[in-house]
């Protein structure tokens, strides 16, 4: 198991207990390109350079002093700059920085560094998808405090009830949510880092100007058949990502020296109008009783573009 991302304290009110959280997700991938000079054939890297400053600004005074500085104006020389001497900066003025010491960060007074405090509780259905970030895995320290993790993740679960708070981690202040794994079975927490409600656009701006569709009574009703013969439990497992394995396909052609893969030819779709096009769909589902498809191409294949009762495109 990873090395925890983050170890403190959940606080409720007077009761709190030690967690340690672990990223939920693995941005691991395959392949990872680098970048190559063509002529060469060598790797590119690349260097922290900076331009070289003046001591002193035209009216004599210091251009560095104390936790600011004033860019140089003078011919621009660059050197390189070693890791351990890269601080962040503040642009106050053009040009002007207020310089900002890795240590003045970790002296910041952020009380969710250590302990997330959960300062309300909120039901699940309130959560709305927009407003999921990133998952990670909340696992209890041993000892006595791990009973009160489960009291309250138990009573969570009886209520369906999400709690929310901050936390600070990766360099920032995080909203997040406190929650039950969606498996019951797991004896865990889940812990969501949510979008704060600044960063989420109003959908009225881009889902006002939708017109109003008088909807035909007959062709709902196919549709909802359609949705229905297409539930089926969630199953990722059975989604791969294409990109990995086309890029798989393309690296291996190369080293084999072989002629590269093509795209495959996509078909039009066919011209049909909404209410024709929703009976194929749901035709190409049906399944005789010897237990063979009617229709051997797989309709989440086909493409039958529709706009609406009586109309037709391409």
């Amino acid at each position: 198991m990873a090395r925890p991302y983050w170890t403190g304290q959940i606080s409720l009110s007077l009761v709190s207990f030690a967690v340690e959280i672990y990223p939920a997700v693995t941005s691991a991938r395959p392949f990872q390109f680098h970048q190559i000079d063509r002529a060469t054939g060598e790797r590119i890297h690349y260097q922290n350079v900076a331009a070289d400053g003046d001591d002193e600004d035209d009216s004599g005074a210091q251009r560095k002093r104390g936790g600011l500085h004033i860019a140089s104006k003078g011919p621009e020389q660059k050197h390189v700059v070693e890791k351990s001497d890269i601080v962040k900066g503040y642009e106050y003025e053009k040009g002007k920085y207020a310089i900002i010491e890795p240590d003045d960060l970790k002296r910041l007074r952020i009380p969710g560094k250590d302990t997330l405090e959960i300062v309300q509780f909120t039901p699940a259905s309130e959560v709305i998808p927009s407003l999921y970030v990133k998952p990670y895995f909340v696992v209890p320290k041993k000892g006595p405090q791990a009973t009160a993790f489960a009291i309250v993740r138990q009573a969570m679960v009886d209520t369906d009830m999400v709690g929310i708070g901050e936390i600070a981690f990766a360099g920032r202040e995080h909203v997040v949510g406190l929650a039950p794994p969606p498996d019951r079975k797991q004896s865990g927490m889940m812990l969501y880092v949510l979008r704060f409600a600044d960063e989420l656009r109003d959908p009225a701006e881009y889902f006002g100007k939708i017109p109003a569709v008088k909807l035909d009574a007959g062709q709902l009703n196919l549709a909802k058949q359609l949705i229905k013969t297409y539930t089926h439990p969630l199953q990722l497992d059975k989604f791969t990502d294409s990109y990995e394995a086309a890029v798989r396909e393309l690296v291996e052609a190369k080293l084999a020296n072989k002629p590269l893969p093509k795209e495959p030819a996509k078909a039009r779709g066919k011209v049909v109008d909404l209410m024709s096009a929703l009976r194929q769909s749901l035709a190409a589902k049906e399944v005789p009783k010897g237990g063979k498809a009617a229709v051997k191409s797989s309709p989440a294949k086909r493409k039958l573009k529709v706009v609406g009762k009586g109309r037709k495109t391409a």
